[in-house]
């Protein structure tokens, strides 16, 4: 029976975590030809192309998206299986950032799991717009955050992919010959961004109702009819919200990104192990 090699499959998400074999190599203390031997072997194993390699950058094949969640998975349960057994617990400071909306949706049971699994580790939260979170990891105060994946910011591993949404309340009737009402976060959200683009494309008239700095305003805006938004399809309020995809009423809005971003340096054991945990979360997510 044919296994996959556990050391091929760090190889492999430390490649697309750092962005580069020479940088995989330095965060693996290795040869960068020792790296490419690794990932040449991974994919002679498998039998598939893992990688799209061009001048200085990499991007995941479609079999390389789906290797690699499932290698995220095995390394979470590896570190799990030792720290479960180890007498050492592992201690620390984790300094994360994340918008309203993924606080919500994404990290509240991970983080339950997590407090439980590592009592000894501190977590650091901070809850603040995407463009706010990228200038505190550059500042150095924080060490991981999860956001929109933006083209301004480069980097990121990519921990899942959805489908953005026009959302509204249960009730809400749609009159697209009247300019329509927008609920939106304030200028620098990608959302925001997406929304009026296409819009502006398609040449309908919008106004922005209800400028949101978290996830309350939302509620009041999308909950009580005064507007509609734009958001990731996961987080959309069962029962009391629903997605406004009549066909040709609205414009598509396509896919986004959500990343993980860590701060310059080699992590410390605790970022990691937090690290992981999100990823495997997230990414196994229904």
């Amino acid at each position: 029976m044919k296994r996959l090699d556990f050391n091929l499959l760090v190889t492999f998400v430390s490649i697309v975590d750092t962005g580069s074999i020479s940088k995989a190599a330095v965060a693996l203390h290795r040869t960068q030809a020792a790296i490419s031997i690794q990932l040449k072997k991974l994919e002679e194993s498998t039998g598939k192309q893992l990688l799209n390699r061009t001048y200085n950058k990499i991007s995941l094949t479609r079999e390389g998206e789906v290797l690699l969640a499932y290698a995220r998975r095995i390394l979470a349960l590896a570190d799990e299986a030792y720290h479960a057994i180890s007498e050492d617990e592992i201690e620390g400071v984790v300094r994360f950032g994340v918008p309203d909306g993924y606080a919500r949706t994404f990290i509240q049971d991970v983080l339950k799991r997590f407090i439980q699994r590592f009592p000894k580790i501190r977590l650091h939260i901070k809850n603040a717009p995407s463009p706010n979170l990228f200038h505190s990891l550059h500042e150095g105060d924080l060490d991981l955050i999860l956001v929109t994946r933006s083209q301004k910011e480069p980097g990121g591993s990519i921990v899942r992919k959805e489908k953005l949404v026009w959302v509204g309340a249960e009730d809400y009737v749609l009159d697209t010959k009247v300019p329509i009402p927008l609920a939106l976060y304030e200028q620098g959200c990608d959302y925001r961004r997406r929304a009026i683009e296409v819009l502006n494309q398609h040449g309908m008239e919008w106004y922005i109702a209800f400028e949101c700095q978290g996830v309350t305003g939302f509620d009041i805006a999308i909950s009580n009819g005064l507007a509609i938004s734009a958001m990731s399809a996961s987080l959309v309020k069962s029962g009391e919200w629903r997605t406004l995809d009549s066909p040709g009423s609205l414009p598509d809005l396509g896919m986004i990104e959500i990343e993980l971003h860590r701060g310059l340096g080699e992590g410390s054991e605790a970022i990691n192990c937090f690290a992981q945990e999100l990823e495997a979360h997230i990414s196994n997510m229904v």
